[in-house]
């Protein structure tokens, strides 16, 4: 990433422009867990993560990061430690007051263009912030985001475009394309030598061949005091079809009482050119209404039923539950082609010593069988209890104990230990040559 240092090269001229800001987030986590790997073997695990968040710059140019850091304390895995880079990217903002670029490994968010991308993209806003164009285009990263350019490249890219205009207060309308070509990398495995005897096997190179997705879609979002609703449609350029449909209503009946009603329609989202391609597929149609009552400024109720159509089969969900300040709780009961389910959740956060410590409560109980024949059910327990302490805002500990019970997990005891560091901080001697 030359071009990334040249960049950031440019920071510290830009310093005599303006003042240098340096601001972000340090997140260190550490997870320990018990690791079955045959059913009279085990071993523990303490995995820790670093996650590190950095912005670099001035109100004009600014330098971004994302790296995350990983290890295993006690267990040696081939892959650590490990590098992985979420996003890298400069960013050149307000080119002639309208225009922003940014160059190096960022992320992508355009409706059916989600993805992040080695490359460039540029985000226009027009005729008085009522159009905003956004168009972007590179090579995928690497399929463990290591810090390096992926060496085939002509066959792993994306690119795409999205506008999106606002006539009025309330009322978006969007439209977003987007092309991605991704080739799965080579690797060798055993296959039986057809040329020989069947016990006869060989080591062969298996290169699967480049895949492809291209879609467009385009979407109308509208809302005011009373009610909002959302549509949104896919087209799968490569197999001439409508991929997704999506449409929802909320709708405030009287003051404390909110009804939702909400429709989709999903297909498999199948590269062209695939083995998967090749094979019959069929979509599902879901529908869903629910309430949501306000009883209290700090009670609410909630109750909502779903029918989910597949091809010759269907099921039904239901959920209904509540919160009052601090805690919530949720009965769900699923039954058809899914399976059949009752479950009960529960979760509490409380707040104590002015808000600096919170205290952590989580349980649920599932009952379930996979096919309606079935006469025996089984069961699954689960609960976290922890603590949250957050002496100033910008640090905070969290201390959980995560349990969990069931057919393949007797007793699974998990600890987690995570600890947020905010920070930020204005390098004034940059811009004043000191």
């Amino acid at each position: 990433m030359r071009q990334i240092q040249w960049l950031v090269f440019l920071l510290f001229l830009s310093g005599e422009a303006s003042a240098q800001l340096f601001s972000g987030r340090l997140v260190t986590t550490l997870y320990s867990y018990q690791q079955y790997d045959t059913t009279n073997s085990s071993k523990m695990s303490l995995r820790g993560y670093e996650a590190m968040q950095f912005n670099f710059g001035s109100s004009r140019l600014q330098l971004h990061s994302y790296l995350i850091a990983t290890n295993d304390f006690l267990t040696r895995f081939s892959n650590d430690p490990r590098l992985r880079a979420a996003n890298l990217y400069v960013e050149i903002r307000n080119l002639g007051d309208m225009v922003t670029l940014k160059l190096g490994r960022q992320p992508v968010f355009s409706r059916v263009g989600v993805s992040a991308v080695d490359g460039l993209s540029a985000d226009a806003r027009l005729i008085d912030n009522k159009v905003k164009v956004i168009l972007f285009g590179g090579i995928l990263p690497p399929y463990d985001e290591s810090v390096k350019i992926i060496s085939n490249a002509k066959n792993n890219n994306l690119f795409g475009a999205q506008a999106s205009y606002s006539p009025i207060d309330g009322l978006s309308l969007t439209g977003s394309y987007v092309n991605k070509s991704f080739k799965p990398e080579s690797y060798y495995a055993l296959r039986r030598d057809t040329l020989g005897s069947p016990s006869d096997v060989k080591t062969v190179l298996i290169d699967p061949s480049s895949v492809a997705n291209q879609f467009v879609s385009g979407d109308i979002f509208y809302y005011n005091e009373k009610a909002s609703g959302y549509l949104r449609v896919d087209y799968d350029l490569n197999f001439s079809k409508f991929n997704r449909t999506e449409a929802s209503l909320r709708y405030s009946i009287v003051r404390p009482l909110t009804l939702n009603i909400e429709y989709f329609h999903r297909d498999p989202r199948l590269p062209f050119n695939s083995i998967f391609s090749v094979f019959d597929h069929s979509g599902t149609d879901e529908y869903d209404a629910g309430l949501n009552f306000l009883f209290a400024s700090d009670v609410t109720f909630f109750a909502s039923l779903g029918k989910i159509y597949y091809t010759g089969d269907n099921a039904t969900q239901i959920s209904v539950g509540g919160t009052y300040k601090f805690f919530s709780i949720t009965y769900s009961h699923n039954d058809g082609f899914a399976g059949n389910l009752d479950g009960v959740s529960a979760q509490i956060l409380y707040p104590v010593f002015n808000r600096k410590l919170f205290l952590i409560g989580a349980a649920s109980f599932s009952d379930y069988k996979y096919l309606q024949s079935q006469s025996n059910r089984t069961t699954v327990y689960s609960g976290t209890l922890g603590l949250t302490y957050r002496p100033f805002s910008l640090l905070s500990f969290d201390v959980q104990t995560q349990y969990l019970r069931n057919p393949v997990y007797l007793n699974d005891m998990r600890g987690y230990l995570r600890v947020n560091y905010y920070f930020f901080r204005n390098l004034d001697w940059l811009s004043k040559g000191e």
